[in-house]
């Protein structure tokens, strides 16, 4: 029985576009998880202007901003720091705006839950 489950699982996971992960997941480290996670962001539409790409790059302009007035004495630098700042913000509010529409599914089929009102909704 466990079998069927388990392929079952990986024929969802296929079809979802995940990769098999194997039979043996190893571990990485702190730095592989952190370049798999940049090269996922970098990833997928080309200039397609996601929350995380605007927060990476509201970090790595922070990050400039801190850091740089250390090495060179300049003024310009806490104006970066506070841009970096700002582009972070932005790219945190935009994680919250930006609608998510996805379509329920239930081993391959849509599932309609009916047009419910938002008082429906929010009394359920």
């Amino acid at each position: 029985m466990p079998k069927r489950y388990e392929e079952e699982i990986e024929e969802i996971l296929k079809q979802v576009g995940e990769v098999d992960p194997g039979p043996v997941r190893r571990r990485r480290s702190f730095l592989g998880l952190l370049g798999a996670y940049v090269s996922r962001l970098l990833g997928g539409r080309t200039w397609a202007i996601t929350p995380g790409r605007v927060m990476l790059t509201a970090g790595v302009v922070l990050l400039l901003g801190l850091l740089m007035p250390m090495l060179v004495q300049a003024s310009i630098w806490a104006w970066l720091a506070w841009g970096g700042l700002i582009l972070f913000i932005v790219g945190y509010a935009m994680f919250f705006i930006r609608p998510r529409k996805v379509e329920k599914r239930w081993r391959g089929q849509p599932v309609d839950d009916g047009d419910e009102s938002p008082w429906e909704r929010l009394r359920r």
